[in-house]
């Protein structure tokens, strides 16, 4: 019998529980769907059934909330347009890690990682260049001498030693052959290299435009977000904002606000409601209108302004 999403989403809960996790559960159409944290490893996770569904700006703010929180973001899916997502297999969507039900399932439960991973042209294995380079020298063997016997390269070999580059399976099979031992190793999926240089992108909302306008004006390096819990996070002083705009309805708000801040403590951040002229109610955050932010005319004020509303908490 299909997997629906629910039922997709609802296992993936039900392992993290077992695994020990402390999780959340978003309450809206966002990028992510389960923030998931124990000890160091937070895990900021979307589902779906199609991989091929998730589309690049989505994809591109999980990436973008998962550098900023210091987080691994992971898709979990059944199938993709060349066919099915394979057990033990490594997939990416994007530059965000893609596995099925079963390979995170034994990464959570067993920490048994996949050691293949799936690009344009098949499959390759990881290599453990350490491993590679030390079995080579111990046998005697050259760079070029061993790439003979392999069929490969000279520069392949360098590449397989220094870990850049991946290889088929019947490369390994004859790297295993002529070593006499294994040359693999796991890749574990929650180990995910933070994007340096994160996309310059505005944020939607007219409140959350002109936050996000206003700290770039100020000297602050500021993230806009269109599909996450948060709108906007001020990286240079480490602060995340949500807007109030003028076409929420009260509920709407109020779904929002929830997310922000269970997601907040989960992550150990505070986030900050941003008002328009129009007000953001009565909820339980500390909020600040956009007309107080207009004032800021350089990082120290902005924090001037953030710390008598935030008492000493205005850094993640």
């Amino acid at each position: 019998m299909r997997r629906s999403s629910r039922d997709l989403l609802v296992e993936i809960l039900r392992i993290l529980h077992s695994a020990g996790f402390a999780l959340y559960e978003v309450d809206s159409d966002y990028c992510l769907q389960i923030v998931a944290k124990k000890g160091d490893t937070k895990l900021l996770i979307k589902t779906t059934i199609n991989v091929d569904n998730e589309k690049k700006e989505t994809t591109e703010d999980l990436s973008s909330l998962a550098t900023t929180f210091s987080a691994s973001p992971l898709i979990i899916g059944s199938r993709a347009q060349r066919g099915k997502i394979e057990d033990g297999t490594l997939y990416e969507r994007f530059n965000v890690h893609v596995v099925n039900l079963n390979t995170f399932r034994e990464a959570v439960l067993h920490r048994r990682f996949p050691v293949a991973f799936s690009r344009r042209g098949g499959l390759y294995f990881k290599i453990d260049g350490a491993t590679l380079k030390r079995l080579r020298m111990e046998r005697g063997m050259s760079l070029g001498e061993f790439a003979a016997k392999i069929g490969v390269s000279r520069k392949a070999v360098y590449e397989y030693e220094n870990s850049q580059m991946g290889a088929t399976l019947k490369t390994v099979l004859r790297m295993e052959e002529v070593l006499n031992a294994g040359v693999t190793m796991d890749i574990d999926i929650f180990k995910w290299s933070y994007r340096k240089e994160l996309p310059d992108k505005s944020p939607a909302g007219a409140v959350a435009k002109q936050l996000h306008y206003k700290l770039k004006k100020i000297g602050c390096k500021a993230i806009g977000f269109s599909y996450a819990p948060i709108d906007v996070h001020a990286r240079t002083i480490g602060v995340s904002f949500l807007t109030d705009e003028e076409n929420l309805d009260d509920d709407t708000l109020d779904r929002k606000v929830e997310n922000a801040t269970k997601i907040g403590k989960l992550l150990g951040v505070n986030p900050i409601l941003i008002t328009g002229s129009f007000g953001g109610g009565d909820l339980d955050i500390i909020s600040i209108p956009i007309d107080d932010i207009r004032k800021a005319e350089s990082i120290k004020d902005l924090e001037r302004i953030l710390n008598i509303d935030l008492t000493g908490h205005c850094t993640n």
